[in-house]
């Protein structure tokens, strides 16, 4: 059972605009490695196919919008750039930010 639901795991995680490729692709990071996500997935794949059967209901894909928004996006990049030391303001679609030490890039 294993097998068949780490191999269903790894179908839907190829599928694009879905909600368990884009949980995937978030525990990725958090987990620290892909064979963990897959497990994660199918994990999460065993729970919905029981409240399928459970309760009698249809499977609807929420998306990849349930799992990872935009605003969360956004949040996510502005922490990363205030833990590098980038002074960052986010208001309403118009960002304005100030480096608060210098900022180099190499070509």
């Amino acid at each position: 059972m294993r097998k068949i639901l780490i191999q269903a795991a790894t179908g839907a995680v190829k599928k694009k605009n879905s909600y368990y490729k884009a949980k995937y692709n978030r525990l990725i990071f958090k987990l620290g490695s892909k064979n963990k996500a897959k497990v994660a997935i199918a994990n999460r794949m065993a729970r919905a196919i029981y409240h399928i059967i459970k309760d009698k209901v249809r499977f609807k894909d929420i998306g990849a919008v349930r799992a990872d928004t935009t605003d969360h996006q956004i949040r996510r990049a502005i922490n990363k750039l205030k833990s590098l030391g980038v002074d960052v303001q986010f208001h309403y679609h118009q960002k304005i930010v100030e480096a608060t030490k210098p900022v180099t890039v190499a070509a």
